[in-house]
C-alpha cells in the first residue's frame, strides 16, 4: 500500500532535518522552518525551506488565486505545508496575509497563480495544475505540473518536452527530493558533476542556451528602433 503524501513528507523532513540542522535553521510558526544555511550561494540562503500548512479557508484561498480545482494530493500537501524550496525545488503554495502562518522570517512560498493564470505555456492541458519547478545547471529549467490523474508530470519551461513523470505526487516527493540530497556534500555545496534536471532532460541545458541566443536580436530591436529616432 502507498503511503500518504503526509506520510511521505514526515519522513522526508525528519530525513532532511537530519543532515541540514547542522549547518544552521531557524525555526517558524506552526511547523514552518528553514534549515541548511547556506551563506556560500545567499547570506541568508537555506537549503530547505517549509512553510506553515494551511487550513480549510486557506484551501479555498489556494483555488481561488490559481483560478483551478486542487487535486486532494495536492490539498492534503498544502495542509501539511504551504508550499516549500528545497534542494532547488520549488513546490508553491498560496500567499497573502489571511494565510501566512509561518511567523517572522520564515518568508512566503512561490504563489500557485503564476504557473496556472500568469504564465501558462498554451500546450499544457486543461486539467494540469502547475505546482513548481526545478532549477537546472545555468539556463535550463522544468515546470510541475500534477494531471487530472494524479501523475506529476516534469516539462521543459520553453518547450512543449516532458522530461520525466511519476505516478503520483508522493512518488514524487519520494524519489526526486532523496535524491537531490545526494547532490550535496556535508557542507551543503553542491558536488561536481550531478544531474540537476531528471530524467530524459541531458539535452535541456543546450536547448535553453540556443532560446537565450535567439532571444538576443528580439531584444535588441526596439533599442535599435529608438537609437534612429534619437539620431535624427
Amino acid at each position: 500500500m502507498q503511503n500518504s503524501v503526509s506520510e511521505v513528507l514526515h519522513g522526508l523532513e525528519l530525513r532532511l532535518r537530519e543532515k541540514l540542522d547542522p549547518l544552521g535553521f531557524v525555526n517558524g510558526d506552526d511547523g514552518a522552518f528553514k534549515t541548511g544555511h547556506a551563506p556560500h550561494q545567499f547570506p541568508h540562503f537555506y537549503l530547505f525551506v517549509r512553510y506553515a500548512g494551511l487550513n480549510k479557508e486557506g484551501i479555498q484561498a489556494a483555488e481561488q488565486e490559481c483560478d483551478r480545482y486542487i487535486l486532494e494530493p495536492y490539498k492534503e500537501f498544502l495542509t501539511h505545508m504551504n508550499g516549500a524550496r528545497v534542494l532547488g525545488v520549488s513546490l508553491n503554495g498560496v500567499i497573502g496575509s489571511v494565510v501566512d502562518r509561518s511567523g517572522q522570517g520564515i518568508g512566503q512560498p512561490i504563489s500557485l497563480r503564476y504557473e496556472n493564470v500568469i504564465d501558462r505555456p498554451l500546450y499544457i492541458p486543461k486539467g494540469h495544475l502547475g505546482i513548481g519547478g526545478i532549477n537546472g545547471d545555468w539556463y535550463s529549467s522544468g515546470r510541475l505540473y500534477l494531471t487530472s490523474t494524479g501523475e506529476v508530470e516534469l516539462y521543459n519551461s520553453k518547450f512543449d518536452l516532458i522530461g520525466a513523470r511519476w505516478s503520483s505526487l508522493a512518488d514524487f516527493i519520494s524519489d526526486e527530493i532523496p535524491r537531490r540530497l545526494d547532490l550535496y556534500d556535508e557542507t551543503g555545496l553542491e558536488k561536481p558533476g550531478g544531474k540537476k534536471l531528471p530524467g530524459d532532460t541531458d539535452d535541456w541545458e543546450q536547448l535553453a542556451q540556443e532560446a537565450k541566443q535567439q532571444e538576443k536580436p528580439a531584444r535588441s530591436m526596439p533599442s535599435r528602433i529608438r537609437g534612429l529616432f534619437r539620431d535624427n
